[in-house]
């Protein structure tokens, strides 16, 4: 997992490969205004989202896990809280999709942090890391935000 700003991007020369750091000068090249709701980067393989959603309580809200893909969350505009747990955590899945959508979901996840994302911060989750995106203390603030999705061939 990462938590920084975008104007940190060029630290990204990881071990993970160039994956991380090519999304994230992708999307900080973007013209947001007028972006559709998805552009792909490589394909299927790296794409970016565009979400406008409300935020709700963390107890409203289904943490959720990846094994094909890694997930970039950058804020845009508004304040998100989101909880975290390192792959090594066990928990009790609720709904199991991963094999044909990509994502399990977790009622309680063990050890959860949270995190308070503002304008400008983003995180990465690596697959199998526990995520609870869209959240806020009291719910019902709305964020726009960008989620890209790595698969995990790039970083081989």
């Amino acid at each position: 997992m990462i938590f920084d700003t975008i104007d940190n991007l060029n630290r990204y020369k990881s071990p993970y490969g160039d994956a991380v750091r090519r999304a994230l000068e992708f999307i900080a090249s973007l013209n947001v205004e007028d972006m559709p709701d998805r552009v792909d980067i490589d394909g299927r393989r790296m794409y970016v989202m565009k979400q406008t959603v409300e935020t709700v309580r963390p107890s409203q809200r289904l943490a959720e896990i990846h094994r094909q893909y890694a997930d970039i969350h950058l804020v845009l505009e508004g304040e998100e809280l989101q909880g975290y747990a390192p792959s090594s955590v066990s928990s009790e899945m609720v709904q199991d999709h991963l094999e044909h959508k990509d994502y399990a979901l977790f009622e309680q996840v063990a050890g959860e942090q949270f995190l308070r994302l503002k304008p400008g911060t983003f995180t990465v989750y690596w697959p199998g890391e526990a995520h609870r995106p869209n959240c806020s203390e009291e719910g019902g603030h709305r964020i726009v935000k960008l989620v890209v999705k790595i698969h995990r061939d790039l970083f081989a």
